[in-house]
């Protein structure tokens, strides 16, 4: 998708912050983050002004900033709407669905949600202290209450463990579910038969399986 199509719906709102926002997301998603400047941006979002990004953003910070919170903000919302509708989960694969689900259903959301994924997978890869900085922040206070959950589910793994392997698998999802087109042509060949569900039920039990392993094995 290019980015005069995903932001088109924003174009037709007269949003220009939006604009600049879905394209820098779109680059960011494609290129990295390091590769697209703020001027770039403001170019392919059709901006007569090339500093519209920092009169918004202020600067790169700014934009992924916004980017993150945007993001997390949607994803929040989803998982309110699960709770809703389903109720809090009592086990450790349904607490671990449940909180995977509304990532994994993303792109079927929002033209713009498949962008997004490549986005935190670029975020989580190429970060850096500046970065960290901003990220770290907005999801710190999901990343706690998971943390504490699976903590009552899995009593018999040490913090420290339980922590480390729970940052691995943050890692792991974003660029399992970012690279999900790769499986068309895996080094074992076609794998992209399995739907969105089927996906989502084997990514959950492979994180389940490293998550309980003995730790002191």
């Amino acid at each position: 998708m290019t980015a005069e199509a995903l932001t088109a719906p924003a174009r037709g709102k007269g949003d220009t912050r939006q604009r600049l926002l879905l394209t820098a997301l779109h680059l960011y998603a494609e290129e990295g983050l390091a590769a697209v400047s703020l001027r770039r941006i403001s170019a392919d979002a059709g901006s007569r002004n090339s500093a519209a990004m920092h009169y918004h953003f202020s600067n790169k910070a700014g934009v992924i900033q916004a980017l993150v919170e945007m993001i997390a903000q949607e994803l929040a919302g989803n998982a309110r709407q699960l709770r809703e509708m389903e109720g809090e989960a009592s086990d450790l694969r349904s607490a671990f669905r449940n909180t995977l689900r509304p990532l994994a259903e993303l792109p079927q959301r929002h033209d713009w949600g498949r962008d997004a994924i490549r986005f935190m997978s670029r975020v989580l890869s190429e970060s850096n202290a500046d970065i960290a900085a901003v990220v770290n922040p907005v999801y710190e206070p999901f990343w706690r209450r998971v943390d504490s959950q699976l903590a009552e589910l899995l009593p018999e793994i040490p913090d420290e463990v339980r922590r480390l392997r729970l940052m691995f698998m943050s890692v792991n999802v974003f660029h399992g579910i970012a690279e999900v087109d790769s499986l068309s042509h895996t080094p074992l060949g076609d794998l992209s038969h399995f739907d969105n569900d089927a996906l989502l039920d084997h990514l959950v039990d492979f994180l389940i399986g490293g998550l309980k392993a003995n730790p002191d094995n």
